[in-house]
């Protein structure tokens, strides 16, 4: 291949239209999606809710151990990367979630 020839950079990730780098006709969107890292809130302090919590830290750390390492990373961060074309961006921009 020689430098003036078109390079494929993908496909759109919405309708799949071939995407060629250099022709300014797509946008490579970065998703970052990590979970809530703040502490939990306790507000409980009877030595019953406190057995009660120990009791369900030790069912998350069971869930946790049996899960498989990729999944459990998943939960807690997750990154994808999307291409989409010059006609699909605006459309998802404008409406990421799908919902509208």
């Amino acid at each position: 291949m020689n430098a003036f020839e078109p390079e494929s950079a993908g496909l759109c990730d919405r309708c799949l239209k071939e995407l060629i780098s250099g022709r300014g006709e797509f946008y490579e969107i970065q998703i970052d999606a990590k979970v809530d890292s703040s502490p939990p809130i306790l507000d409980s302090s009877s030595p019953a809710d406190l057995d009660s919590l120990d009791r369900q830290w030790g069912e998350v750390i069971r869930q946790l151990e049996s899960t498989p390492q990729v999944d459990a990373e998943n939960q807690v961060r997750c990154r994808r990367r999307l291409l989409l074309c010059g006609t699909c961006f605006p459309l998802w921009i404008d409406d990421p979630t799908g919902s509208g």
